[in-house]
């Protein structure tokens, strides 16, 4: 969970930051930032309630709950692009790609030695 608080202050962090240039920037920067984030949240939440059970039921959980994150990024994705009108599309993957990061980042961190 300590990875998705660092995920949330790096959307905000790139969201003011991006508000510098324009609040089209800011916005856009936000919108991607969340078509990663809340997928990511959806795949946690669903993948804890797995842990310490029977290890093929969490692999199937694992796997299906991947799956689900990719198509709900993919559709977040097309609703911005869509509907909201106008975007800054730099700045909407410049918030993805940060959140992304962000993550692996947690991730690493977390590494145990």
């Amino acid at each position: 969970m300590k990875g998705l608080r660092l995920q949330s202050l790096t959307a905000l962090v790139l969201a003011l930051l991006s508000f510098l240039v324009s609040p089209i920037a800011a916005y856009s920067s936000i919108f991607g930032s969340l078509a990663v984030y809340l997928p990511g949240l959806m795949f946690t939440l669903v993948v804890r309630r797995k842990i310490g059970g029977d290890s093929a039921d969490f692999l199937r959980t694992a796997a299906l709950a991947e799956f689900g994150k990719l198509v709900l990024t993919g559709v977040l994705c097309a609703v911005v692009f869509i509907w909201v009108k106008p975007l800054a599309a730099g700045f909407f993957f410049l918030g993805m790609i940060g959140v992304l990061v962000t993550g692996w980042i947690g991730l690493a961190l977390n590494r145990e030695p």
